[in-house]
């Protein structure tokens, strides 16, 4: 009972920061929410012309394959950037209030849902487009619980190690960056060889072919896939919030 009221409270103070950080960031914005679209439509755009007949020829619903494939990438690199500068920009409150502090990270992961929502809206409008029947949506928030975990545990990581190494910044967002070229978003991978060997190590490469096969395809996902999803998401948070944990203490001295 004690552990479910010390979750519930945990997730009521992330929605409320989330909320009030979210709130704060669009009042005086005359497009609001719009402009978190802006960035993974207009480079769905820019993949889909550069790429649509070449890598794209042999993919069915390469549209949708490529969209939902930016979607989901952007939902994971919008948190952990955001999370890796999360603790120096919250400085005076962690010095002078007692609260779970992991409760800012999860603010940064719900935040990010509010957007990914909107994301999602306009995927289905996508998919209406091009005749494709929207009851896979019905399954993605399996997928989506996971992905939540995933970037939890990864931002989690990232914020307590910023604290004391503040170069990680900068090399995550250099990391990122070649994480989406690994990641097959704009391509596909052919079953078999080196590369799809190599990127079964890649755990977002699960979370992103197993929302596709559900979503999109309407298939039931490889074995790989949705191992893969589910241990390397269990893993990470496991990861993460062992490292917050342990480090958390040292915050107040070190920012």
């Amino acid at each position: 009972m004690i552990r479910m009221d010390l979750a519930r409270h945990f997730l009521r103070l992330s929605y409320a920061l989330a909320l009030a950080e979210f709130k704060a960031r669009n009042e005086d914005s005359a497009f609001g929410i719009l402009w978190y679209l802006l960035n993974p439509l207009l480079m769905f755009v820019l993949l889909l012309l550069v790429f649509g007949e070449r890598l794209g020829a042999g993919i069915p619903h390469y549209p949708l394959y490529l969209l939902f494939g930016i979607i989901i990438f952007e939902f994971f690199i919008r948190t952990t950037n955001e999370s890796a500068r999360l603790i120096h920009s919250y400085r005076v409150l962690i010095k002078s209030v007692a609260f779970p502090r992991a409760a800012l990270v999860g603010s940064v992961v719900m935040k990010a849902l509010f957007s990914h929502a909107a994301e999602i809206v306009v995927f289905s409008i996508v998919m209406a487009l091009f005749a494709v029947p929207p009851a896979g949506l019905a399954l993605y928030p399996a997928v989506l619980v996971l992905l939540c975990l995933f970037s939890f545990g990864c931002a989690l990581l990232l914020a307590s190690i910023t604290v004391f190494i503040a170069d990680i910044e900068y090399v995550w967002a250099f990391l990122s960056r070649l994480l989406f070229f690994a990641t097959p978003v704009f391509y596909a991978i052919p079953s078999g060889s080196a590369a799809g060997a190599l990127n079964l190590a890649n755990p977002l490469t699960h979370l992103i072919t197993v929302a596709r096969y559900l979503v999109i395809y309407l298939e039931v996902p490889p074995a790989w896939a949705i191992a893969g999803s589910v241990l390397s998401s269990l893993a990470m948070l496991a990861a993460g919030w062992l490292a917050f944990s342990a480090l958390q203490k040292r915050f107040p001295e070190r920012i």
